[in-house]
């Protein structure tokens, strides 16, 4: 947040709340450039949405919302923005999945239930950057492309 300033409220509409936050951006090498970011802040609810969209692709806050809700004197990140992922219990848990080896493989809801819990390392890895984005898409289309391959040979 330390690049974020001039946090202004520009239009109030009912209990939305529009914000500009300024920021400090590098533009060409060396020299800085500012950029303004709108940010939507609904009171009643502890609602935020940033023009830059990092919530929708990362998965957490962008420092233009954290500014505003800082701006708001909120004090605590309301627990929706903090996805269980992040949460000490989320190691846990999921190693309580994959601890199970006597999986009945006629019952198909097992059979799914343990794929997707074998699967969320993956996600996990994947959504961490555009390269390993990219490798777990290639792999998993290779993955249905092998099945493919089967239910063709199996016809």
């Amino acid at each position: 947040m330390y690049s974020c300033f001039n946090t202004r409220q520009v239009n109030v509409n009912g209990s939305i709340i529009t914000y500009i936050v300024k920021e400090r951006v590098e533009v060409e090498g060396n020299e800085k450039g500012v950029k303004s970011f709108e940010v939507l802040y609904e009171t009643t609810k502890l609602d935020i949405r940033c023009i830059c969209s990092l919530l929708n692709y990362k998965g957490y806050l962008c420092r233009h919302a954290l500014n505003v809700l800082n701006y708001n004197g909120v004090e605590e990140i309301p627990s929706r923005y903090i996805l269980r992922r992040w949460t000490r219990d989320f190691k846990q848990t999921f190693n309580q999945f994959h601890a199970s080896s006597n999986i009945d493989t006629y019952n198909p809801v097992h059979l799914y239930t343990h794929l997707f819990n074998s699967a969320l390392p993956v996600l996990e890895v994947g959504a961490q950057s555009q390269e390993h984005y990219m490798v777990a898409v290639k792999e998993l289309q290779e993955l249905l492309d092998k099945f493919d391959i089967e239910d063709n040979k199996s016809m």
